[in-house]
């Protein structure tokens, strides 16, 4: 059963109401087990195929022609970016609906949220300071919440990029919190 989120009941971004009633419920629903969350974008296959080629070909000529001052290098980076460049301008394009919370990016938001959390562990171990690791991951958690929420929303401008971004999000947030554990366990038992 995939609820939808009525829009015009939403109330506004900035209310106190949104915070305590609207988005906590709307998270809780979210992330209930079995309930499948989409991201409106039907991206097809051959689109994120001819992404990953062109994301290859620019890693793979953009080295080349700065270090070996490569001519081939050059042209086979300036395909890759032109390539990216011509997808994305696609996938906005392609977009057809405005930013709702029926398609919110759970892997953006997340992003955020951790982000700010990591800031603060980094912080704090860096600097060897239980207090300002905790002022300054107090700080990006609400930062990062603020941000997620909006992140989570606008990022659905990107169209069937959204949905990569989305993935991605939600893997650099796994990655963030192992770098946040090693950065804790260094701090306390080093």
């Amino acid at each position: 059963m995939n609820r939808e989120v009525n829009t015009n009941m939403t109330p506004k971004f900035m209310s106190f109401e949104f915070h305590t009633r609207f988005f906590p419920s709307f998270l809780r629903s979210r992330l209930r087990p079995g309930q499948r969350t989409e991201t409106g974008f039907t991206p097809a296959v051959e689109f994120q195929v001819l992404f990953v080629v062109c994301c290859i070909l620019l890693v793979l000529g953009i080295p080349s022609a700065i270090n070996k001052r490569s001519f081939i290098g050059l042209i086979v980076g300036g395909i890759g970016a032109a390539g990216m460049l011509a997808l994305l301008i696609n996938s906005i394009i392609s977009r057809k609906d405005p930013p709702d919370y029926d398609r919110f990016l759970l892997g953006a938001f997340f992003f955020f949220i951790v982000l700010g959390i990591t800031a603060g562990v980094f912080a704090g171990t860096l600097e060897h300071s239980l207090t300002l690791g905790l002022l300054v991951g107090s700080v990006g958690l609400i930062a990062g919440y603020l941000l997620g929420i909006l992140a989570g929303l606008w990022f659905q401008y990107l169209g069937w990029v959204a949905a990569m971004v989305n993935v991605l999000a939600g893997l650099a947030v796994l990655g963030m919190f192992v770098v946040d554990l090693v950065l804790l366990s260094g701090a306390i038992f080093g």
